[in-house]
């Protein structure tokens, strides 16, 4: 199975399905970048497939992002452009919350602004339960959001969610022994306690999205923003 795939959490259970399976060939790029390869499987955030141009065809990890610890008017986030950058933008825009966004280099110098009290609120990947997730925000009004990340499936459908299945009951079963291997086939590091705790406080479950219709206006409306 050939799987090009964003080298961020979207791709954590399937690598850690490489555990087990040996027919698991991934090539670590965004969906931008894919030009005419004709993978088996594409993923990325929902936010970069539709940007790409390319259908939700499964979601995988919902919950992902959280703004802690509740929306207030100075906020701070890293990844200008980003899926939550871009998904955060989406919510306060057309709810007209009033805002202030802050960027910032690193998640570091983001926690530093936080404990400075140079911001209110962060939007960061769900390393903790603290906060609610920006599907959450959405919910509560009534728009739906097609989860964190997805899957573009072109071939061998049924051997990506089994294999992405896999990987979600490894990754349950062995945290620390899966995050460590997972680190270890990336073309950047992170603290096995990043990979854990992002994989521990979403909700990880490969599924077909609902009707995202109006999740696709809103993502190339405030891209361009």
């Amino acid at each position: 199975m050939k799987v090009i795939a964003a080298p961020g959490p979207v791709c954590y259970p399937l690598v850690a399905a490489m555990m087990e399976r040996k027919d698991i060939d991934v090539e670590f790029k965004k969906s931008s970048d894919i030009g005419k390869d004709k993978p088996d499987v594409v993923l990325d955030s929902t936010v970069s497939l539709v940007k790409s141009g390319l259908p939700i065809d499964y979601v995988t990890i919902e919950n992902l992002s959280r703004v802690a610890p509740k929306l207030g008017y100075k906020i701070g986030m890293t990844r200008k452009g980003g899926a939550s950058d871009v998904l955060f933008r989406a919510y306060v825009g057309e709810t007209k919350k009033d805002v202030e966004i802050q960027y910032f280099e690193s998640m570091g110098e983001l926690m530093e602004a936080m404990n400075a009290n140079k911001v209110d609120t962060v939007v960061v990947p769900a390393m903790d339960n603290a906060g609610v997730s920006i599907e959450e925000y959405f919910k509560k009004n009534n728009v739906a959001i097609p989860g964190s990340c997805g899957a573009t499936v072109y071939g061998k459908e049924k051997d990506f969610v089994d294999a992405y299945n896999l990987g979600i009951k490894i990754l349950k079963e062995k945290p620390e022994e899966a995050a460590k291997f997972i680190i270890s086939h990336l073309p950047m590091q992170f603290p096995p306690e990043f990979v854990i705790n992002t994989m521990k406080n979403s909700d990880l479950n490969v599924h077909k999205p609902g009707d995202y219709s109006e999740f696709v206006r809103l993502v190339k409306k405030y891209s361009t923003q």
